[in-house]
C-alpha cells in the first residue's frame, strides 16, 4: 500500500516538462580568487613550454610548424583534462594565462571545451662564425 502514492506521484508527473526546463538559473559572480576557465593571450606568449611542464594532467600542448624563417605556434589548452590548479599562470614568465571567474562549462558540443591560440615566433639569425686561423690572417 506505501508503492500506491509514489506510483500516483509518478503517472502524473511523467508528461510534466522537466524541473530544470522550468526554470531559468542566473549565474551568480564568482568569488574572488576563483579558478575557472582559462584565457589565453598569444600575442604576449613566447612560447618557452614552461606552462606544458608544471601541468600534471598534460592539459597544455603546442604545435609548431615551421615556415619561412618563422615558427607558427599553437598552443592548445583542454579544459576537460585541466584540474585549474593555476601552476600554468603562476609560472607563466609573461602571464599569457589568465584563470578567469566562468565557472560555467557545461556544453553540448566538445570543442568549446579548448581554449587555443596562435602566434608567429621569428627564428634568429644564424651567424657565420670564422674560423680562429681566419682572423689571425685577416689581422695581418
Amino acid at each position: 500500500m506505501a508503492k500506491i502514492p509514489f506510483l500516483k506521484y509518478a503517472i502524473k508527473h511523467i508528461f510534466m516538462p522537466a524541473e530544470t526546463e522550468k526554470r531559468h538559473h542566473k549565474l551568480v559572480e564568482a568569488p574572488e580568487s576563483y579558478r575557472g576557465k582559462i584565457k589565453f593571450d598569444e600575442n604576449s606568449c613566447i612560447g618557452c613550454g614552461m606552462c606544458i611542464r608544471v601541468c600534471a594532467p598534460e592539459a597544455i600542448t603546442k604545435k609548431v610548424e615551421k615556415l619561412d624563417g618563422e615558427e607558427k605556434v599553437t598552443m592548445n589548452f583542454d579544459l576537460g583534462s585541466c584540474t585549474f590548479c593555476k601552476m600554468c599562470e603562476d609560472f607563466c614568465p609573461k602571464k599569457s594565462i589568465k584563470l578567469t571567474k566562468d565557472y560555467s562549462l557545461i556544453t553540448r558540443d566538445k570543442s568549446n571545451l579548448y581554449e587555443r591560440g596562435s602566434f608567429i615566433k621569428k627564428l634568429p639569425v644564424k651567424v657565420e662564425k670564422k674560423a680562429p686561423e681566419k682572423v689571425i690572417e685577416e689581422k695581418k
